[in-house]
């Protein structure tokens, strides 16, 4: 009887282990790849700026958010520009400056994820803590 519970544990335990691996978003410690090396400059709601290659949002080489009751989703090298206003629920408004000297602004759901290479390690940051990115 003591075997069966020791090997169930044993299952329990590992069973438990494997799972907690598919948390959701990218491996510690790694930039998601995608297909452009992005190169942009970040300033932080501190008014910190870093300079990041293999820039993403979630991993995807576009910014998506809500424009009125629609989806939207505009690829970062469009972009010129993107200024954060405050959070406001789940979402932080995104000004957003084209390359064709458009403007057009998105709600982006605060929580969004970014991800860069800093050249010293890998870096990530919600849109809630964002203030501005500039796209090279």
């Amino acid at each position: 009887m003591r075997n069966i519970v020791k090997a169930a544990l044993v299952l329990l335990t590992a069973a438990l282990l494997m799972g907690m691996g598919s948390l959701g978003g990218a491996p510690e410690g790694e930039v998601p790849k995608t297909d452009e090396n992005l190169k942009v400059q970040l300033t932080d709601r501190t008014g910190v700026r870093i300079e990041l290659t293999r820039f993403s949002m979630n991993g995807k080489v576009f910014l998506e958010g809500k424009r009125g009751a629609g989806e939207m989703n505009v690829f970062f090298h469009d972009l010129n520009e993107i200024g954060f206003g405050p959070a406001s629920g789940d979402t932080v408004q995104a000004d957003l400056l084209l390359k064709s000297g458009r403007r057009l602004q998105l709600n982006v759901r605060e929580s969004a994820v970014f991800y860069g290479d800093t050249g010293e390690g890998t870096y990530q940051i919600s849109a809630h803590d964002i203030s501005r990115i500039l796209i090279h």
